[in-house]
């Protein structure tokens, strides 16, 4: 088995162009985008969360069974990508 991370990866984003980024996060440290130099800013964290024994974020800790179709489909999507339902 491999390691726990403690690094937690976020999306970051900057507010007036919108432009996105995931990168893992220090505390403390300005991140800005590299083409327009606008400051990002952290918008949500990225599955798998920090302290995960798994790097990838389709691990069953991650998942949920659907009501209708029962298939997995991750935690942080607000409807499953199969059919459809609403979370």
């Amino acid at each position: 088995m491999g390691s726990e991370s403690s690094q937690q990866v976020y999306r970051l984003r900057a507010a007036v162009s919108g432009r996105e980024s995931i990168v893992p996060v220090e505390e403390g440290v300005l991140y800005r985008d590299a083409e327009t130099g606008e400051e990002l800013v952290p918008v949500a964290r990225v599955l798998p969360l920090s302290r995960s024994v798994s790097s990838l974020p389709r691990t069953p800790e991650n998942l949920r069974v659907c009501r209708r179709c029962e298939q997995f489909t991750p935690r942080d999507l607000a409807v499953c990508e199969f059919c459809g339902l609403p979370a």
